[in-house]
């Protein structure tokens, strides 16, 4: 379980914390203020846009007779959805970032389910004997990495006021709520993006 506690910043999402007054909060956070009805009807221009974008892809791509991995666009799709919606910034503006956050998403979720034969065998624990703990590190890292990024990101649009007060409230917003039941913080906004 060491793979999920280090991916989850020690069980700090939702998914994975333990139940009680964090899971409660983190819970009550999720379905009202990030997929509440409310919350979800003043998305639903993004979720158009979004699938607006995915269709002219398909056409465009259709009409030049090129193939389309129609999984991957899904993928992106859905990626770029679930971020404009949380952190009101598109994951992928271009194929790159698109795939590198895939390729992000998809290793996190392999080694979470990953069986690590170090914490199997007491004597081995403190071995890396598969090069486990230096991919899982690896993996985190970029993670971390990336939602830094975004974190910085979002401050400095707020700072400039690019971001319209529009009632609608994500993750970050809600990081830096001065009033919330329960303070998040960096590693624990990053955590709830996570799970």
């Amino acid at each position: 379980m060491a793979n999920i506690d280090n991916l989850t910043y020690g069980l700090a999402d939702f998914t994975m914390a333990p139940y009680g007054p964090y899971w409660k909060f983190i819970k009550k956070l999720c379905m009202t203020e990030l997929l509440g009805g409310r919350t979800l009807e003043q998305h639903l221009p993004v979720r158009s846009e979004e699938i607006k974008q995915f269709l002219q892809l398909l056409h465009k791509k259709a009409k030049a007779n090129e193939e389309v991995d129609v999984g991957v666009e899904l993928i992106r799709l859905t990626n770029n959805i679930i971020s404009r919606m949380a952190l009101r910034k598109r994951c992928s503006e271009n194929e790159d970032d698109a795939d590198k956050v895939r390729k992000l998403v998809e290793e996190m979720c392999e080694l979470a389910g990953k069986g690590n034969v170090s914490e199997m065998i007491w004597f081995c624990k403190n071995l890396d004997l598969q090069g486990f703990g230096k991919r899982l590190k690896d993996v985190r890292d970029r993670y971390d990495t990336m939602m830094e990024k975004i974190m910085k990101e979002h401050k400095e649009a707020r700072k400039k006021k690019e971001l319209k007060d529009d009632g609608i409230k994500d993750v970050l917003d809600i990081y830096e709520d001065e009033n919330s039941e329960i303070k998040m913080t960096r590693k624990t906004s990053k955590a709830s993006l996570w799970g």
